[in-house]
């Protein structure tokens, strides 16, 4: 018997105060490590920049704000507040949902090429340092950012948003009804998290529009299975491609 049987389950108090903890968190600190790149000695280390950039402005608020949340305000538990949890199903779903994602990228990318006339992906072909390219598109991007970025949109804001327009006791229409703002509004704060100032180009905007269908896609995989692990996956193999596009990609050639 452990020390917890017989007690009354915590009261979850999570919701959309969490939510915007961690866009004030997720701002301050981009600012913070914005200032930190321009050091001198810093800006000249592309690693450490990276590093930093990645750690500080990007990974640490989101990761604090669920950690906080579900310490302070939840079940202390990942997996019961926000459906942390991976089964073996989900390593086919989410890989043929998140290949399927990157095909349907480059082909609205290749539309706007063709619309515009001007080059819509940004791969530069070959892999440059090996060590900085498995610690950063392999690692980084496709297995530690998939993991913090769907437990802070699919799992704190699209629940907080679910929970917040349809509280407990609320009508099956009305669940659904709040399972659908949840997607789409997870998803818009998704692609918000991603925006690099105004896009300027046609493919800068298709980039958004693709950043949003995915969080879309990520979304409903997160509602229909109750748990993250499909849409980790999914986002995990979705960022993936990118590096194995730029392995077989040639090498751009310059002068």
């Amino acid at each position: 018997m452990t020390p917890n049987d017989g007690a009354r389950p915590r009261e979850v108090r999570w919701g959309l105060v969490d939510v915007v903890a961690g866009i004030a968190a997720f701002a301050v600190l981009s600012a913070v490590a914005r200032v930190l790149v321009r050091l001198p000695g810093v800006g000249g280390e592309p690693a450490l920049v990276l590093g930093i950039e990645q750690v500080i402005g990007g990974w640490l608020p989101l990761v604090a704000v669920v950690l906080v949340a579900t310490h302070r305000r939840g079940r202390r538990s990942l997996r019961l507040d926000f459906g942390l949890r991976l089964r073996p199903v989900d390593l086919v779903v989410g890989l043929g949902v998140g290949v399927g994602l990157r095909l349907a990228a480059l082909g609205l990318a290749e539309l706007v090429r063709q619309a515009t006339g001007t080059r819509a992906t940004a791969f530069s072909g070959g892999v440059g340092d090996p060590v900085l390219f498995v610690l950063f598109a392999v690692l980084a991007a496709s297995v530690v950012s998939p993991v913090v970025e769907e437990l802070y949109f699919r799992g704190l804001v699209l629940r907080s948003i679910e929970r917040a327009v349809a509280p407990a006791g609320s009508t099956d229409a009305r669940r659904r009804r709040a399972a659908t703002i949840a997607v789409l509004g997870s998803a818009l704060l998704f692609t918000a998290f991603h925006l690099d100032g105004v896009p300027e180009t046609a493919a800068a905007a298709s980039r958004l529009l693709t950043l949003f269908v995915v969080g879309i896609v990520l979304g409903l995989m997160a509602v229909a299975t109750k748990r993250l692990g499909p849409s980790i996956v999914a986002h995990g193999a979705f960022n993936l491609t990118v590096a194995v596009l730029e392995i077989v990609t040639p090498p751009a050639v310059t002068g």
